[in-house]
């Protein structure tokens, strides 16, 4: 009995422990969006004492004066747009993976897969030619696409494992019933994998929404930058960095994939486990 209560006791100060170093850097950039630059310099560590006039200066300086409330609805915009569209076309995709027995199947699933480690700076410049071909460089929809075939392999891949978690069952007896593959993935199949299309909106989300170095190479107006590149902009070797502008563009970066992963977390938990049964 009492092994088992230092066993639990251990587990939930490892938890602790894991929990204060994951909100730490938050907490830390959040305390700094609150202050004057000056106080950075000579506060260390930062004080708990706000001032709200500050507060409101910093935030009205990032969100209106430097422009990120426009680089927000940017980040909103291409993000909606490639998670809808990766998902739109990595359904069937996943579905006839899962269900559709042909040669080469596994194969052609683990380069899908495979193709989602490459990294962006092998393909940035090749991305930009092709966008600059078809006349879609520094525009929204030239950023789209390439989020789209960077996001695409790894939708794939979670949703595979949601099907798979499905009765093979439920396919037949729709299809006796008088049912096309068409319909049991529109009727059956896409109620039952709900949680695996949020899963999947989730993953892709916050990898697009924080994606820089694509973006740097599409994208050159400044009306059209998203959060990544114009928090980049906050960087020059022609002034000093002020670091309490630089803490609230972190916030305000952070805030609304923090809000948006907070109500859906425990799907994020079904998405890691959905891969045990493959």
């Amino acid at each position: 009995m009492t092994g088992r209560i230092l066993e639990r006791a251990l587990a939930y100060l490892v938890l602790v422990i894991i929990g204060i170093i994951g909100f730490a850097p938050f907490v830390i950039i959040l305390i700094l969006s609150t202050k004057a630059r000056f106080q950075i310099a000579t506060e260390v560590p930062p004080t708990l004492v706000f001032d709200l006039a500050q507060i409101e200066k910093n935030y009205r300086d990032v969100l209106f004066q430097r422009g990120f409330l426009g680089y927000i609805w940017n980040s909103i915009v291409v993000t909606a747009l490639s998670v809808g569209v990766s998902l739109v076309l990595a359904t069937p995709a996943a579905y006839a993976f899962s269900r559709i027995r042909f040669r080469g199947r596994d194969r052609a699933a683990s380069t899908i897969l495979s193709l989602r480690f490459m990294p962006a700076v092998a393909v940035a410049i090749p991305v930009m030619l092709m966008m600059r071909f078809i006349n879609l460089d520094d525009t929204l929809p030239g950023l789209v696409i390439p989020y789209v075939a960077f996001s695409l392999p790894l939708v794939v891949w979670i949703l595979i494992g949601f099907f798979d978690e499905i009765p093979r069952e439920l396919d037949d007896a729709a299809m006796v019933d008088g049912c096309t593959r068409f319909g049991v993935l529109n009727r059956i199949m896409l109620p039952l994998v709900r949680p695996g299309l949020i899963v999947a909106a989730i993953f892709a989300a916050i990898f697009i929404w924080n994606e820089f170095l694509v973006g740097l190479y599409v994208v050159n107006s400044q009306g059209l930058k998203t959060i990544p590149l114009g928090a980049a902009g906050l960087i020059s070797a022609e002034r000093p960095i002020d670091w309490n502008i630089a803490a609230t563009v972190g916030v305000v970066t952070i805030i609304p994939i923090f809000i948006f992963s907070l109500f859906i977390q425990r799907y994020i938990v079904r998405g890691i486990t959905a891969g045990a049964v493959k």
